[in-house]
């Protein structure tokens, strides 16, 4: 008692100036406050170390815990994100391996809420979690704990030899690592350890699903919520990983070449420097027409061989269709129009749909592992006769809603209605367009709603936070968007009970029998079969044109995946 009394007073005295002092095992941290949209106070620490620095021989090597400190560490403010593939920043390092924590009540105290843990999305290559990108304060009103954390990209956290040299997933492992200090160490903040819901966008909400199939984060959190991406995403998963390890160790050094070991690979990697790494990363490209979408980040996750730390050693769909999951609650989510955002740039994105429409085989995505160039150039006049009657050009919508299909939509609505059958599985389609979306592309025939565009109603941009500038409309689509997130979060049902705010609805499960959702727009709607009539079409041409590859990999219908690196 007079230990937590002590700890109180040094708290309370702290937040006089502004600051506050928690003390965690591993050594004191300091934090600031800052002010909600609702002007409430909150507590916020920024940066705090959860392994130590993947530096040297921790290049390449699962995350290790990190060692104490002795003096009090300043947690104020932003300092550094992980190296970006497709970007240059001074804040670019290696040691980035820290998370961030607000909570709305004093740390120290006997509160117990419920903790929202957030993975920030950028295609494996990209992304950060810094306040500035996504700052807290709409958060802070719904008496919830917010974690994020940073995870090493591109090649730092996905490279992979395709053995126990270099297994991979070192990202999805940081994730992992994050999680049991938050199950450590949230109660300092005021979070129940037993509480942890895991959410994130884009890759991201891949991230997400890798957790929900992975034995590695059994029991570390208790529901999850993905946004616009599924384990089933065909971008989520890398089918070519020790190829591009070692085009990246040529370029490095040109007399390498692929007669030389995995332990040699390592060995240069190990030696090289992380700024060398990353500008030779900045260099890969998997050929025309928007590739990545249907061929995997450059580097992204990967199915590893059989070890006693491998994160992902089964095929997704099998994990997926089977059950052999970890078993909790689940919203998945799309938006309306997931790719709209493509055609921002007109003569770009018709440059682009040209291509595809030239290549016609480009359409046919690797999970339906056709090789056979006849039988695959059938499939991509098929599919292109799903979206048009003519070429995709001559049709820019229906080129943006294949698109959308491709990247997320599919592979979402694929992923929901096979879990149905083993855990709680609520679907979501986000609809509502307005000036907080930041989204004023319009392309006919294509809905209106990107990807992304959902994030403004969850998360700020900086620190200047006035919802007496939203607009009354985008401001009640933000509080119900929330109030489903964090109800969620705290009970495991998005409409624990009945709600004005809500419209009075019932978020319905999706079941066997019927493919139920909540439509997000003007007003809440349950309806039924999101994307009928391009999902039936396109699930049809994967049992015509994929049923003989459908008893060579059967574990891998839909899925996006491929045979397992040898």
């Amino acid at each position: 008692m007079v230990r937590v009394l002590n700890l109180l007073i040094l708290v309370e005295i702290s937040v006089v100036f502004g600051e506050v002092i928690v003390h965690l095992p591993d050594g004191k941290i300091r934090g600031i406050t800052k002010v909600s949209a609702r002007n409430r106070t909150f507590y916020t620490f920024l940066q705090i170390p959860y392994a130590e620095p993947p530096l040297g021989t921790l290049r390449f090597k699962n995350p290790q815990p990190v060692k104490k400190w002795n003096d009090i560490l300043n947690a104020t403010s932003d300092r550094s994100v992980c190296y970006q593939v497709m970007s240059n920043s001074d804040m670019e390092t290696e040691d980035c391996l820290y998370l961030s924590v607000y909570t709305p009540v004093v740390p120290g105290s006997n509160a117990s809420l419920a903790v929202m843990f957030y993975i920030h999305g950028g295609g494996f290559m990209n992304g950060n979690s810094l306040f500035n990108t996504v700052g807290p304060h709409y958060f802070m009103d719904y008496e919830v704990v917010i974690v994020t954390v940073h995870y090493r990209l591109g090649p730092f956290g996905f490279l992979s030899t395709g053995n126990t040299v270099i297994p991979g997933n070192y990202g999805l492992k940081d994730q992992a690592f994050a999680l049991k200090w938050v199950k450590q160490n949230i109660k300092y903040f005021g979070g129940n350890p037993a509480e942890v819901t895991i959410f994130g966008q884009s890759s991201g909400a891949v991230s997400v699903g890798y957790h929900i199939i992975s034995h590695q984060s059994a029991s570390l959190f208790r529901g999850a919520i993905q946004q616009s991406g599924s384990v089933l995403s065909p971008h989520g998963y890398q089918r070519h990983a020790k190829n591009f390890a070692y085009a990246l160790a040529q370029v490095l050094d040109p007399t390498f070449s692929t007669n030389n070991s995995s332990q040699e690979l390592l060995n240069l990697l190990q030696n090289a420097s992380a700024k060398d790494i990353d500008t030779v990363s900045q260099n890969f490209s998997q050929g025309p027409g928007s590739m990545i979408l249907s061929e995997g980040s450059w580097f992204a996750p990967v199915i590893e061989c059989q070890h006693e730390n491998a994160f992902i050693t089964d095929y997704m769909y099998s994990s997926v269709e089977n059950g052999d999951i970890n078993k909790v609650p689940i919203i998945v989510g799309i938006m309306s129009e997931e790719a709209v955002s493509q055609a921002a740039d007109i003569t770009t994105f018709k440059s682009t749909v040209a291509q595809y429409d030239n290549n016609i085989t480009f359409l046919v995505q690797g999970d339906m592992h056709i090789e056979d160039q006849n039988i695959k150039t059938l499939a991509g006049e098929a599919i292109r006769n799903i979206y048009t009657d003519g070429m995709l050009q001559d049709n820019l919508g229906a080129a943006v809603r294949y698109f959308s299909d491709s990247f997320v939509s599919k592979s979402s609505i694929r992923q929901a209605d096979l879990l149905s059958k083993h855990t709680n599985i609520y679907f979501y389609q986000f609809s509502y367009h307005g000036a907080l979306g930041n989204n004023d592309v319009y392309v006919e025939g294509a809905g209106r709603v990107s990807h992304s565009e959902d994030m403004k109603y969850l998360w700020t941009t900086n620190e200047v936070v006035n919802i007496g500038e939203i607009e009354t409309n985008d401001l009640r689509t933000m509080e119900k968007y929330l109030k489903l997130f964090t109800d969620f979060g705290k009970t495991l049902n998005p409409t624990p009970e009945v709600s004005s705010l809500l419209e009075n609805i019932t978020w319905p499960k999706v079941t066997s029998s019927k493919f139920s959702y909540l439509d997000i727009g003007e007003t809440l709607n349950v309806k039924a079969n999101p994307k009928k009539k391009t999902r039936m079409n396109v699930g049809f041409l994967y049992m015509i044109h994929g049923q003989l590859n459908h008893m060579i990999h059967t574990e891998d219908k839909f899925s996006g995946t491929s045979n397992k690196i040898k």
